[in-house]
């Protein structure tokens, strides 16, 4: 298709400005890079995901808050920054602040009540009883009305926090998950590995971890390309993750290392797993699926440690990495345990 004629060109800018701007607006958005790039790419359906997630989103739940904006941006980039969390956070304080607003407000109406009740009573038995009971009609009236109205507006919000509930929920799933393979990332694994150094200490069993390295990573990249790099680190995530106990759990580490925690195996059983699984992979031979070209044998080399006396998960993590380090130095293609 041939460029815009310059005047239509200026004028579909100008209608994507308006349509942005004013969606924007109905959403109570503010105009922020993220938050224009996101709609951006919604109204010019340049993402197929991005835009049925925000239908649905809307059609869910009437509306698109920072919140969601910022779990259906994290979910299109397999990430969350630091910034789009704080945002979240302070959304979800807000609701939270117009909850307790909404409770010190009825408590104050209530208790003005009770105090105007009791006057109108004590009129009651003085005074003319017509008068008295017109103003308790009319106090009871308001009373009715006001706490009608704040038992919606109190509906109205918790449905809010309920949403943004499931929305940092899924945020800190996202956060937390390894884009390409969908494994726990770096960060999940820091806080599960102090959780499991801990029960361990506690309940003096066993802990160990391994740092699994595929070999000759970057010669892959450099003969097949990024694309095929990508599906090697997917497949040996695979292969790690495949009829794992529930004790075993796996984490992308960064690039082409994975760390694998071993929950009541002592190091030297936690390596015979890995061989195992190290001997299977060794034996095969790969082909680039789509030209039947041959990558030859994929291997990785693996480093193993147990927590002792008062080491913690950073000192474990450095000995299973000296470990890794010297089954490359012997060779490549096995497991070595910390010494």
């Amino acid at each position: 298709m041939g460029a815009l004629p310059q005047e239509n060109q200026s004028s579909w800018t100008a209608d994507l400005y308006a349509e942005i701007g004013a969606m924007l607006a109905a959403h109570g958005l503010e105009p922020s890079p993220a938050h224009y790039e996101l709609i951006h790419c919604y109204l010019t359906a340049g993402d197929a995901q991005l835009v049925t997630a925000i239908d649905d989103t809307i059609r869910q739940y009437g509306t698109l808050t920072p919140a969601m904006a910022a779990t259906i941006a994290a979910q299109r980039r397999g990430e969350l920054s630091p910034v789009e969390l704080e945002r979240m956070a302070d959304d979800a304080q807000r609701r939270l602040q117009a909850i307790a607003a909404i409770a010190d407000r009825s408590g104050r109406d209530a208790r003005d009540y009770g105090d105007a009740l009791a006057r109108n009573v004590s009129a009651l038995e003085i005074g003319p009883k017509s008068d008295a009971l017109v103003s308790l009609m009319d106090l009871t009236r308001a009373m009715i009305d006001k706490t009608r109205s704040a038992g919606e507006e109190l509906r109205r919000v918790s449905d809010e926090v309920m949403t943004l509930r499931s929305c940092l929920a899924e945020a800190r799933k996202t956060a937390e998950t390894d884009a390409l393979t969908g494994l726990p990332n770096r960060r999940a694994l820091d806080m599960k590995m102090r959780l499991a150094f801990e029960a361990a200490r506690d309940q003096g069993s066993p802990l160990s971890l391994a740092i699994c390295d595929i070999d000759a990573f970057k010669a892959v990249n450099d003969q097949h390309g990024h694309q095929l790099g990508d599906k090697v680190i997917k497949f040996m995530a695979g292969a790690l993750a495949r009829n794992a106990p529930e004790s075993l759990y796996i984490a992308r580490y960064g690039g082409e290392e994975f760390v694998m925690l071993f929950e009541g195996m002592t190091a030297q059983q936690a390596a015979d797993y890995i061989d195992v699984i190290r001997a299977e992979i060794a034996a095969r031979e790969f082909k680039v699926a789509e030209t039947g070209r041959p990558i030859g044998r994929l291997t990785f080399s693996a480093g193993v440690a147990a927590l002792e006396g008062r080491k913690g998960p950073t000192a474990t993590l450095k000995l299973a990495d000296a470990a890794l380090y010297r089954a490359k130095r012997d060779g490549r293609n096995c497991v070595r345990v910390a010494e």
